[in-house]
């Protein structure tokens, strides 16, 4: 049993670190390309990857962070590259607009302020 669970965890083990590093295309043909079709001043990074395409698609969260490269970003940076390898399109995902009431849990107590502040200037 025992010897079975190790075997299944090194066959798991090896397909994730296997995964495919997809070539450059005319659309994206490098990194500095790359990370600045996807927006968010990723472009800013650019000189850290050398211009190396495996460097983009090898390099995880922990590299990045010794790299200096903001948690928010990182994880931007991280997410399109696997839209990449997947095969979708690259394209910039902005940023949600805050909400100008709060968040949900006290959007009720908010809206209730502004309407009593609405009708006291009125």
């Amino acid at each position: 049993m025992l010897q079975t669970r190790l075997f299944h965890a090194c066959a798991a083990l090896a397909r994730a670190m296997n995964r495919p590093v997809p070539k450059p295309t005319s659309e994206v043909p490098d990194v500095s390309t790359f990370l600045t079709k996807i927006g968010r001043q990723c472009s800013e990074h650019a000189e850290l990857y050398e211009n190396k395409w495996e460097n983009l698609f090898m390099w995880d969260g922990p590299k990045l962070k010794e790299k200096g490269v903001p948690v928010q970003q990182r994880r931007y940076i991280l997410r399109q590259v696997e839209r990449l390898r997947q095969g979708e399109p690259v394209r910039e995902i902005r940023e949600g607009k805050k909400s100008f009431f709060g968040g949900e849990r006290k959007r009720k107590e908010t809206v209730a302020k502004w309407r009593a502040q609405q009708r006291q200037s009125a």
